[in-house]
């Protein structure tokens, strides 16, 4: 869809010019807009003064800009974690496997004792 050329705030204008009694087809013509895209503006901002849509506006970007932070926080690991305890743990049940069993463990290799 096109952008506007109209901002939202001018579009509220309109849109309380036609409830304070002006005329649709004459907001319209004035406007260089369709009766259609002013039925599509009544829906989108209905009620809402010019500046409440600029709050509208605010509280959209605020909500967008959380999701992001929410979303890039969920990504990352818990900082609660320590790699590095992970790492000596696994270290150290390698060391086990190699004296009790004479395992060699790569990077990527595991293995499963069964009944050991």
């Amino acid at each position: 869809m096109a952008a506007s050329r109209l901002t939202d705030e001018e579009i509220a204008v309109l849109l309380s010019e036609v409830s304070n009694g002006a005329s649709m087809e004459a907001v319209c013509a004035a406007a260089h807009v369709s009766v259609r895209t002013f039925y599509r503006w009544k829906r989108k901002f209905d009620g809402l003064t010019p500046s409440g849509v600029r709050q509208l506006k605010a509280l959209r970007r605020e909500n967008s800009e959380l999701r992001r932070l929410l979303a890039e926080r969920s990504a990352r690991p818990p900082l609660n974690a320590s790699p590095a305890a992970d790492a000596s743990e696994r270290r150290a049940q390698e060391a086990r496997l190699r004296e009790m069993h004479g395992v060699n463990l790569g990077r990527f290799a595991t293995v499963r004792v069964h009944g050991g």
